[in-house]
């Protein structure tokens, strides 16, 4: 600049100099953007929901023009609500009845204690006679109340037989076995260990701190041997999960980090990742864990998939596997596409809110579709009289502002998105058996994530490897609801007690739950 000042080239002066600043502002607003984004993912609220007021006052501040590309294509006509009155003669709008919250009743089968509190003696003087007050029934006062879980030793005394004739043929009763040869827990502790880790976020050494307080000292190496032990005892489940999923019409597919230390690795520890797979929506579904990001191991699952369709969030390490000519059907999801216009919405672009809009009255019609409790072939007809033209009004909002953004800025890349997966985010609307978005699988992969917060890491791939093992029966319990506890308690002591292979689908959630109403009923039966 000396140089060219000192020479008199002041045009070309200026040129660098406005070129410098215009790099140094681009570079600015870059990262203006970035420190917004980390901002709001620190402090903002979690929920990606933008209400239609919201949607409305950003539309509201554009040109007619642009803020008519918001209104739907096609109206489905509103259908005659059976509680909807006809407006009363006076005009007058009735004031509908406040509904008072009410108390839920106590659980069934719920111990109570029953405490009689009796009247004292002074009270039981009549002050206006001086006779005697006699009873005429209780008033009953209820509440809650709690005391820490219960340790405690079950004891077999096994019996020993002999013959006192011949003092020989010693023979010694058959005890229960244990889950784990040669240690000491029962079904019910490993239960809560595995419960209390994998489905509540709670470390092993906070469970360690717990049982203390009831005066039990369990060091934490020792939960984690028990933790590991019950992985490998659950692992013929996992990979009967494994294989019916893979056996389905549809796989959803996503994955969240998993922090896996690594002395191998230049900051002692590495990203792994846990994935989620859940066949046909959800009706069954299993975890696997990879230590790195490649698309190799997730390859590898889809070419053992027999189904149709693989749903996921556009991840390219995939796309090799649907370049094979038997591979299934790619579909994508509309949530990974909403929250980009979202943050472009955040970033100060409006426009964002026209294509926000339309997304918003797509979900709604699923949203009606489910509340209706429609089957696949009005859930199709729906979609294709209602759902087509939104979206075909929607790739063409989306077309326009693609031409007219920086493929940089938050528009830009949710614009470029949008049309690099627009094949894949239209094939629910010619299958009914395919959700809108992935979320489902979103939904799933929470509790690892909020468990993640509170462990922290694995202490190495095996222990990942299990912890994934162990997350399938989270998700599958949660896919049938199922109580996880319960669950794991009966079906850890029927394992132990040698539970045949073949028998092993009678141990999956949905069939256990199946088994354990119909026993239910039936002793219900006998005592009637």
């Amino acid at each position: 600049m000396t140089r060219l000042l000192a020479e008199g080239a002041h045009e070309s002066l200026v040129e660098l100099v406005l070129s410098l600043l215009g790099s140094m502002a681009k570079e600015n607003t870059q990262l203006a953007i970035r420190l917004q984004a980390a901002l709001r993912q620190m402090y903002r609220k979690k929920s990606e929901r933008v209400s239609p007021e919201q949607l409305a006052l950003f539309i509201a501040a554009l040109k007619d023009e642009e803020a008519a590309l918001a209104a739907p294509p096609v109206a489905e006509p509103a259908k005659a609500s059976a509680d909807t009155a006809p407006p009363p003669a006076d005009g007058l709008v009735p004031v509908k009845p406040v509904k008072r919250p009410s108390k839920k009743p106590f659980p069934e089968g719920l111990r109570r204690e029953v405490k009689p509190v009796p009247v004292s003696a002074a009270d039981r003087v009549c002050a206006a006679c001086g006779g005697a007050k006699e009873g005429m029934g209780y008033q009953v006062k209820e509440m809650w109340e709690f005391k820490p879980a219960e340790f405690f030793i079950i004891e077999e005394r096994l019996e020993k037989c002999v013959c006192k004739r011949c003092e020989a043929g010693v023979i010694t009763a058959q005890g229960t076995p244990k889950p784990i040869e040669g240690g000491r827990p029962g079904p019910g502790l490993l239960a809560q260990i595995v419960t209390s880790k994998t489905r509540d976020g709670c470390p092993l050494y906070r469970q360690a701190e717990i049982y203390e307080r009831s005066g039990i000292r369990l060091s934490t190496s020792t939960l984690g041997d028990w933790f590991a032990a019950t992985a490998d005892m659950l692992e013929p489940l996992w990979r009967l999960a494994r294989q019916l999923t893979l056996s389905g019409y549809l796989l959803s597919l996503d994955d969240t980090g998993m922090p896996v230390l690594d002395g191998d690795h230049p900051n002692g520890i590495k990203r792994g990742h846990i994935w989620t797979y859940l066949g046909d929506y959800d009706r069954v579904g299993f975890c696997e864990y990879t230590p790195n990001w490649e698309g190799a191991a997730p390859r590898s699952v889809l070419d053992e998939f027999k189904g149709k369709v693989v749903q996921g969030d556009g991840y390219a390490g995939i796309n090799a596997y649907f370049e094979k000519p038997n591979a299934a059907a790619r579909a994508g999801c509309m949530d990974h596409c909403r929250r980009k216009w979202l943050a472009a919405l955040e970033a100060g672009h409006k426009l964002a809110a026209v294509v926000l809009a339309l997304i918003q009255q797509v979900y709604a019609i699923e949203s009606a579709a489910r509340a209706d409790g429609v089957g696949p072939e009005e859930l199709l007809r729906r979609r294709q009289e209602f759902s087509r033209p939104l979206m075909d009004k929607l790739k063409a909002v989306i077309a326009d502002i693609h031409l007219t953004v920086v493929p940089k800025s938050a528009m830009g890349k949710a614009s470029t998105y949008a049309i690099r997966q627009w094949k894949t985010l239209c094939v629910f609307l010619d299958d009914a058996r395919v959700p809108l978005s992935n979320a489902h699988v979103e939904r799933q992969q929470r509790r690892i994530a909020t468990g993640r917060k509170s462990y922290l890491f694995a202490g190495s791939d095996e222990g990942a490897r299990r912890l994934a093992i162990l997350q399938t029966v989270v998700v599958l319990c949660e896919l049938h609801d199922v109580p996880m506890f319960e669950y794991l308690r009966d079906i850890i002591g029927k394992l132990a007690s040698g539970w045949l292979m073949s028998r092993l689908p009678e141990l999956l959630p949905d069939a256990w739950a199946a088994n354990q109403k119909a026993q239910k009923l039936q002793a219900q039966a006998v005592a009637a």
